[in-house]
């Protein structure tokens, strides 16, 4: 029974890093893991032009926030961090970026071990979480 807030309301969009344009290879990449989600890659597909992978919706639908949308959705079905209120999600293009404080150095491999594997994620920052008890560990650094 969930009390706080999901992941999904906790979701900042900011726009992508950089003036260059990315190629199409680029643009279709899955990410991090190399896997595409196809499901969703279909659902995307019916949609013209269809929407590179960072900005698929949950549906597949073009939304500029789907990449944290559906790095939230990944997070809300873990139970390990589910209820972890002391974290948020920006999205800077291809880039998930962590916010905030988490209570031990495992809970945030495990933020990054999950966003990597969403369809679309480039990078996943974690430079702004602080790990509670030793404010001079940030770990794991980007990905």
């Amino acid at each position: 029974m969930r009390i706080g807030m999901s992941w999904l309301e906790r979701i900042s969009a900011l726009p992508e890093r950089g003036n260059e344009p990315p190629s199409n290879e680029e643009q279709m990449s899955p990410g991090l893991t190399g896997q595409y989600d196809w499901e969703l890659r279909e659902k995307a597909g019916q949609h013209m032009p269809p929407p590179p992978p960072e900005a698929m919706g949950v549906e597949g639908e073009y939304d500029p926030s789907g990449l944290a949308k559906r790095v939230a959705a990944a997070l809300d079905g873990d139970p390990i961090v589910e209820d972890l209120e002391t974290v948020e999600i920006v999205q800077i293009g291809k880039a998930i970026v962590f916010k905030g404080r988490v209570p031990e150095p495992g809970i945030l491999e495990r933020l990054v071990e999950i966003a990597s594997q969403v369809d679309g994620t480039a990078e996943v920052d974690t430079h702004e979480v602080i790990v509670e008890g030793d404010e001079n560990v940030r770990t794991p650094r980007d990905r």
